[in-house]
């Protein structure tokens, strides 16, 4: 992580420490606190201003002129960046959407689009519907599970292994790949001591991605998403090999540790909050509502989403200098009385449109499709098999640089 600085334009009114005791479990109240008394707060330990208000993050993401989510544009990119911390995702993610300037990200994102289309994922159902059910098939027999361990965390890179028809036997090496892509999402936020280990996962993980790539072009699959990318050509304009690379990194990072913390978070709240599993079995499309409710209610990002400025900008009373970095708190801004009404009840029957929980505009993630169809398959598919299971006891939380990462969520799947 990055050290202290000088530099302090607007020391927060509360301490923000998003590492510390408690924080993931509940860090609501800080984030009022932000809202109340520092919206527009440097955090001096990370070199970064904290954006809170629900209009101050919409503002941001949408005045793509004067902010950008290229990473080169951070005024201590030559530094603490990827390039000089973690080079080979800095290689990977050259052309991700992620992180590319904004007239980049129109071109690749037009080109993307056809293959990630609502309807496109709908045809991977059966092949999640299969992954979900051989793995709990594997839980059937066990007492209790930890939903996390046993379950959310197997099914993304099977199905993102699945989508990308990943050789097979390399399915080790291929979750090892995704869990350091997400690690290193913002690696300023990264220990020194984890580096290594990580960097030696994504130069393996790139090689395998090449090597597949490579044989797709050789041997087109019908049916198959990579090779729609592949081929497919807008007025001459195809994706080359850095770009496909780039892609699925940002697949990885928009669809992993999403749908694993989104299942999570979701069992937790269908548990939890008094009836609602019984209004779901019930009505089982009521499980959208839920998802999308336990999105904005309980969002499990820690830090939000990064944007630079590419100005000296004024925002929110503070001035922004050109370079520095801004991290929109998501999991504020959807908690913001100012834009939810009862933002602090958990209600599935909200018809807002206001979510941001998955970016807006032009940078609206492009996978989020993809995390509601696993979660809802996971989730409901879980209920139909265990209508009886109960949480044995409250999550744990384990350390991670950008998520509130549940660790442990027991449950009973029948009774004793």
């Amino acid at each position: 992580m990055l050290h202290p600085d000088n530099h302090n334009p607007a020391r927060p009114a509360v301490d923000f420490n998003p590492y510390g005791p408690g924080h993931d479990v509940n860090p609501y109240p800080v984030y009022e606190k932000l809202r109340a008394e520092s919206p527009i707060a440097w955090w001096a330990q990370n070199r970064a201003w904290l954006v809170s208000r629900y209009d101050d993050i919409i503002a941001v993401l949408r005045d793509t002129k004067r902010f950008t989510s290229d990473r080169n544009e951070w005024e201590l990119a030559a530094v603490a960046g990827t390039a000089t911390q973690i080079p080979e995702l800095a290689e990977m993610n050259r052309q991700s959407l992620l992180s590319v300037g904004n007239q980049d990200h129109v071109r690749l994102r037009k080109l993307i689009s056809p293959a990630l289309t609502p309807r496109a994922i709908e045809r991977l159902r059966p092949d999640i519907q299969a992954i979900v059910d051989e793995i709990l098939d594997s839980v059937r027999a066990k007492g209790t599970v930890n939903v996390v361990t046993d379950i959310a965390d197997h099914i993304p890179a099977r199905v993102i292994g699945s989508m990308l028809s990943m050789p097979k036997g390399r399915e080790a090496l291929f979750q090892r790949f995704t869990e350091a892509v997400v690690k290193t999402f913002i690696p300023a936020l990264v220990r020194p001591e984890d580096l290594p280990g990580l960097r030696a996962d994504i130069r393996e993980g790139m090689v395998l991605i090449r090597e597949t790539i490579e044989d797709r072009r050789r041997n087109p699959m019908e049916n198959d998403i990579l090779t729609t990318l592949i081929q497919t050509e807008e007025q001459g304009d195809k994706l080359n090999t850095q770009e496909l690379l780039s892609l699925v990194s940002g697949l990885i990072v928009g669809g992993f540790e999403t749908t694993i913390h989104l299942i999570g978070f979701t069992v937790f709240h269908l548990l939890t909050q008094p009836g609602l599993l019984a209004q779901v079995k019930a009505e089982p499309e009521l499980l959208k509502g839920v998802i999308d409710e336990v999105l904005r209610f309980d969002h499990f990002g820690k830090m939000g989403i990064a944007r630079y400025a590419l100005e000296d900008v004024e925002l929110g009373g503070q001035q922004i200098k050109k370079g520095q970095m801004l991290l929109l708190m998501l999991g504020s801004g959807l908690r913001d009385e100012s834009a939810f009404d009862k933002a602090e009840v958990f209600d599935v029957r909200r018809t807002t449109n206001a979510s941001i929980a998955f970016g807006h505009g032009a940078h609206y993630c492009i996978g989020a499709s993809l995390a509601r169809l696993e979660v809802q398959i996971a989730v409901g598919t879980l209920i139909q098999r265990f209508p009886e299971l109960k949480l044995t006891q409250a999550p744990s939380f384990g350390p991670h640089p950008v998520i509130r990462r549940m660790e442990t969520l027991e449950l009973r799947l029948r009774p004793e």
